[in-house]
């Protein structure tokens, strides 16, 4: 009865959730004010007329209809009464995306409690169970932004200040090893500031070659404005030099400024962001980072449209409740609060976002400004590329494991002033980073499939049939589509172009994931490092630096090959969610590739070939220790999940009239347990994010298709003869990134998803 009356909620929800999500898209928020109560009644009556319509429509019955619509109604209303800030249908998508998750979780559990599975086989499958429920919860992070963007009325307006605030600002560039003319072009923009009151200070941390960094000297003692600072054997590594610039700074600075050296800074930049601080409850101000010269290469555009999840859509959602990241670049900082909080920590290698967290845990406010003031360069090659993410996300895994007790819900005190919202925002961005990791684990959970068909081994982990198993694969799809529309809204990409950022979240996954479970046990920082290459990049290096995704993908693709040739209804499903996985992992040495060949100007060609010659060696041991873990969570879901076919509702037995087996003997009825075999699956797991990434974004980063930021896995039936059982399931994946905090892979900026990284999170990415 339950199991029944939970499936006829997951199935009208879904239905309902896709026009809801279209609508979002469609419709832009209507700032008329109606009568109270008026647009809101229309809507959740529609959205219980509705219910009751679907529920007819698949022959749920009366009382089951009625409940899904009762639900579905009250849920809307509530949320609909408490959004207020929010157009009506943006309400509406985020209550339905709720119900979808919370009915399918909970039909999971109910099936476990009934099953009279053994003892040990309960607990493991519990566990599985809390693993799908965080991952939900991740993916109702990315969901919140995603309907935020597109359904709040009116967004938050910069600081009004009173007088005419001028602080003196003391900017900081650090450099390392950087090319001298890169460095002074930023400085010469610097120098046109339409803003008196600022020095800048050069910090030249640890560069050992003259050649670099004695014309650097050399320009800024041409101008007053400048001071240079060469520090050799200096701890901390950025944060240390950046801690002695602080030290050193004009005492007339009230606000620091931090500026990368790549960048080309706009001329009305401190004009228009200094006075706010005006207001003495702003502790940072943040400008998006923005990049120059991506247009001429599809694949520098690829990356540009990955790069802006995170300010277009993650920043600009966190900021309307205080929860904007301090990004580094482009970003200004109140001294005062600055040196209150003792300075830049230099235990932490994404020292940006970790202080924004300990001033707005201090009772600052933070602000993002939605304008560009100065562009950068983006990594010119996927390796570099992999390598600044690693960091990101071992920096995001590094903070939370240090300021995880102040992201935990609790009252407000004299140390911790972080309301319930900017925890949200910090534990949420910082857990999304553990969407491809989780991803990988998907990955072993369709090859472990599709060696079930090939071998016939008879491996059960779930099974979904019937209706359920559609609307998995409906989410999937729903939320592949809806990171893909997310991103040419926010960026006006073409849809080439965003197919092509959300492989860019894809094809980051591995390296992700490696930097997800290093930053789990490793205390100090480390660094990803690719193989070694002389002079101009080729493809053969392209393969070299990314062995592990080529030869995952050349294994999905001989596998799935394998699969399809079974000549089976459920081989041909898996064999083609292994071939669509195995294209997945081929986006990195494809994107690898892409950028070697990439057309640039000349500075920007010697910049790739000055920072390809610093390629190291491999780093393997984290690779080998998450393949074991991998293996170890494979197995654990192999041996614990249950094996029995769930008792699925009435409904799918309505829709369909039994018909006879070839051999005259009766059909097996949706109560039997299928015989034969089936694969295990992350179906469960896709389900429970799905709901979210359907209508919800993805990281640490990145949008994402999935709940956990990775990707999504859903199941099939086979092609054993039933009626309403709907057969064996097998795992479904799709993915999108991030990430956390910076833009990633989010999209992870996925995405992962996420998730499928939505995942794909998302993913997702940080700045």
């Amino acid at each position: 009865m339950l199991l029944g009356a939970l499936s006829t909620v997951l199935v009208v929800a879904v239905v309902l959730l896709v026009p809801a999500t279209l609508l979002l898209f469609t419709v832009r928020p209507d700032r008329r004010r109606w009568p109270l109560g008026v647009r809101e009644t229309i809507a959740v009556g529609s959205a219980g007329l509705g219910a009751l319509g679907i529920g007819a429509a698949i022959g749920a019955g009366p009382g089951r209809s009625l409940v899904a619509a009762v639900v579905i109604a009250a849920t809307a209303g509530g949320w609909s009464a408490l959004l207020r800030s929010w157009a009506t249908r943006g309400a509406v998508a985020w209550a339905l995306a709720l119900v979808t998750g919370v009915s399918y979780l909970g039909y999971v559990l109910a099936w476990t409690l009934q099953s009279h599975l053994h003892p040990v086989s309960f607990v493991l499958s519990t566990v599985l169970l809390l693993l799908e429920t965080f991952m939900f919860l991740i993916g109702v992070g990315y969901l919140w932004e995603f309907v935020d963007v597109l359904a709040r009325r009116e967004w938050s307006e910069r600081p009004v200040t009173t007088g005419h605030a001028h602080p003196f600002v003391s900017i900081h560039v650090p450099t390392h090893n950087e090319p001298p003319d890169m460095v002074i072009a930023t400085l010469e923009t610097l120098l046109r500031q339409e803003y008196d009151a600022y020095e800048v200070l050069v910090i030249d941390n640890n560069t050992t070659d003259e050649a670099l960094w004695r014309p650097l000297e050399a320009f800024c003692a041409q101008h007053d404005r400048l001071r240079f600072l060469h520090l050799e054997d200096w701890p901390g590594f950025k944060s240390g030099a950046l801690n002695e610039a602080l030290r050193v700074s004009d005492p007339r600075a009230e606000v620091i400024g931090i500026v990368d050296a790549d960048y080309l800074v706009d001329p009305d930049w401190l004009a228009s962001c200094a006075p706010m601080f005006g207001d003495p409850t702003v502790s940072f101000v943040q400008t998006p980072q923005d990049y120059r010269d991506w247009e001429q290469a599809s694949y520098f555009r690829r990356l540009y449209y990955s790069y802006g999840y995170f300010f277009d859509v993650s920043q600009r959602s966190r900021n309307e409740r205080n929860g904007a990241i301090f990004g580094g670049t482009m970003g200004l900082i109140r001294r005062s609060a600055l040196v209150a909080e003792g300075g830049w920590d230099e235990w932490c290698i994404t020292e940006d976002a970790e202080l924004s967290l300990r001033l707005l845990r201090a009772g600052g406010r933070g602000i993002h400004v939605d304008q560009a003031y100065g562009r950068g360069v983006m990594p010119l090659t996927f390796e570099a590329l992999k390598r600044q993410r690693f960091r990101w996300c071992f920096g995001g895994i590094q903070l939370l494991r240090m300021h995880w007790r102040s992201l935990l819900p609790g009252p407000r005190t004299p140390e911790n002033r972080l309301t319930f919202a900017q925890r949200w925002s910090y534990l949420v961005g910082g857990l999304q980073w553990f969407g491809d990791l989780a991803a990988l684990v998907f990955t072993g959970f369709l090859v472990v499939g599709g060696l079930d068909q090939v071998l016939g081994q008879g491996v059960v982990v779930r099974r979904l049939s019937g209706l359920v198993l559609v609307c998995v694969a409906a989410l999937v799809l729903l939320g592949a589509l809806r990171s893909l529309a997310l991103v040419r809204r926010t960026s006006g990409a073409s849809w080439g172009d965003a197919i092509g950022a959300f492989g860019i979240w894809l094809a980051l996954g591995w390296t992700v994931a490696q930097a997800t479970f290093r930053g789990m046990f490793a205390r100090q920082g480390v660094f990803l490092r690719t193989p070694k290459v002389r002079g101009e990049p080729r493809p053969i290096d392209a393969l070299r630096g990314n062995r592990f995704e080529t030869v995952v993908a050349i294994a999905c693709g001989v596998l799935g090959v394998l699969t399809l040739a079974q000549g089976t209804w459920a081989g041909g499903f898996v064999g083609a969610l292994l071939l669509v996985q195995g294209l997945g992992f081929a986006a990195a040495p494809y994107n690898s590739i892409a950028a070697i060949r990439a057309d640039l100007p000349e500075d920007l060609r010697r910049l790739r070939r000055a920072g390809l010659a610093s390629w190291g060696r491999p780093a393997r041991r984290g690779g080998l220790l998450i393949a074991v873990a991998a293996l170890g969570a494979v197995a654990l879901v192999a041996f614990a999940a249950p094996v029995g076919n769930p008792q699925l509702s009435d409904i799918t037995s309505r829709t369909a009239r039994p018909r006879p087996a070839a051999s005259g003997r009766p059909t097996p009825s949706a109560s039997a347990t299928t015989t034969g075999s089936a694969v295990t699956s992350a179906a469960t797991t896709a389900t429970a994010a799905g709901t979210a990434t359907s209508s919800g974004a993805t990281a640490a980063g990145h949008p994402t298709t999935t709940a956990a930021g990775g990707r999504t896995h859903a199941t099939a039936p086979t092609s054993a003869p039933t009626t309403n059982a709907g057969g064996q399931t097998k795992p479904t994946q799709a993915s999108t990134p991030t990430q956390g905090n910076k833009p990633t892979s989010a999209p992870t900026r996925a995405t992962h998803t996420a998730p499928v990284h939505p995942t794909a999170t998302a993913t997702h990415g940080r700045p």
